[in-house]
């Protein structure tokens, strides 16, 4: 049933992000992008069936979703919180690792607004798992954030904090205030056409000569059972698409793809993503179009910077020195993100994210040398940062 935002807004400062004031922990949270405040809006809450289970989906086939209660979703300002009992989502809408991709609809009547969006979340913990409990029973489940990096990490997010996005809200396509009060559902997903695009999933620094005669060498590994989140993208007329929410995605094709280490001073890491375009309708009238990822082809590629120049991330707070000989690989540290990594602008005239953990299944490498002993991260040193890149022996003297 739909229910109005305003109905936790009195507790929703006090209550801890892993528990809503129904008991339900929180999947995700998020804020419009404008000022109108949610007190008055109307959700609609969806669960999509795992890639796994449309795979062989065909164009004009209706896609099954699951309609979800609305209850514990709060509201306070312009931001919002959705809970979810992980006991409403049957096994069959949970995917790989724990993934379940829900759909978000808001609509404001007072404005004729309306917001779409997706987010992926992980279910973790089962009795004695170790993850925060809720207020129902001291062995439930709970939601984590995909890009927390294995089941420890995922721990951690229960814990600590849920996704969070951002979506826009603006006037609302014909038939969407009929939807929302209508107390049949007569809406439907349809998949419409798919498309697949190179998504860059990583960069690779190796350091100049220096005072050597060779560059250093990187390189990525991309293993079985593998996570990158995709951007995903709403349409209202068809026409112009923007970029709202996300899909993670488990690299479930069976295969493992190391990259021969490589001396390129600029290289982007690329897999290819296959989206589903599908079309939302409610009693005829189409609500929206929408573009997600659901799987990766297997395909993956390097793509070598031709011009420009490397980053200079040179910094004594952010780097590290006189390294032994070896092997530096990385398989942790702050989420790497690509705002523009899904290169899908010749089908939506837009780019979409991507974002990844690093973990022993993702990861950064660098061949450690005399020559090539120091490395550097794009905010932190590089245990910490998204970003690393390797630089020539004694640049520590050029600081």
């Amino acid at each position: 049933m739909l229910t109005l935002g305003a109905c936790a807004v009195a507790g929703l400062v006090n209550v801890p992000v892993s528990q809503a004031a129904t008991g339900d922990p929180v999947a995700f949270t998020g804020e419009i992008d404008s000022e109108i405040p949610l007190d008055r809006a109307l959700f609609t809450l969806r669960a999509d069936l795992p890639a796994t289970q449309t795979a062989d989906l065909a164009d004009g086939e209706e896609v099954e979703m699951l309609k979800l209660p609305t209850a514990g979703i709060s509201t306070s300002g312009k931001t919002f919180s959705v809970a979810v009992d992980p006991d409403d989502v049957p096994a069959r809408y949970v995917g790989s690792n724990g993934l379940v991709s829900l759909e978000l609809e808001i609509y404001d009547p007072t404005t004729d607004s309306y917001a779409w969006t997706t987010q992926s979340v992980r279910l973790v913990g089962e009795a004695g798992a170790g993850v925060a409990q809720t207020a129902r029973s001291a062995s439930a489940k709970s939601w984590a954030n995909p890009l927390a990096g294995g089941q420890a990490g995922a721990v951690r997010s229960a814990m600590s904090g849920a996704p969070k996005v951002t979506v826009r809200l603006d006037k609302a396509p014909k038939g969407v205030k009929n939807a929302f009060v209508s107390r049949a559902d007569t809406c439907r997903t349809t998949k419409i056409g798919q498309n697949d695009a190179w998504a860059t999933i990583g960069e690779g620094y190796p350091a100049a000569p220096g005072y050597g005669t060779t560059r250093g060498k990187a390189w990525m590994t991309h293993r079985n059972g593998a996570e990158v989140t995709y951007g995903a993208a709403i349409s209202k007329d068809g026409h112009k698409w923007s970029a709202s929410g996300s899909a993670a995605v488990a690299n479930t094709k069976s295969f493992d793809f190391t990259w021969d280490p490589d001396s390129h001073p600029m290289m982007s890491y690329r897999t290819e993503v296959r989206y589903y375009k599908y079309q939302y309708d409610c009693g005829g009238v189409i609500i929206n179009r929408k573009l997600k990822a659901v799987s990766e082809t297997g395909g993956v590629k390097t793509v070598r910077a031709t011009s420009g120049l490397p980053p200079r991330w040179l910094s004594r707070t952010k780097c590290t020195f006189d390294m032994p000989a070896g092997t530096w690989t990385k398989t942790t540290g702050k989420t790497y993100s690509n705002s523009g990594g899904v290169k899908i602008s010749t089908v939506i005239g837009i780019e979409l994210s991507t974002a990844r953990a690093y973990t022993t299944g993702s990861t950064l490498s660098y061949k450690m040398d005399a020559g090539h002993d120091s490395l550097c991260g794009n905010t932190d040193k590089p245990n910490y940062a998204s970003k690393v890149q390797q630089y020539y022996n004694r640049i520590q003297e050029e600081l």
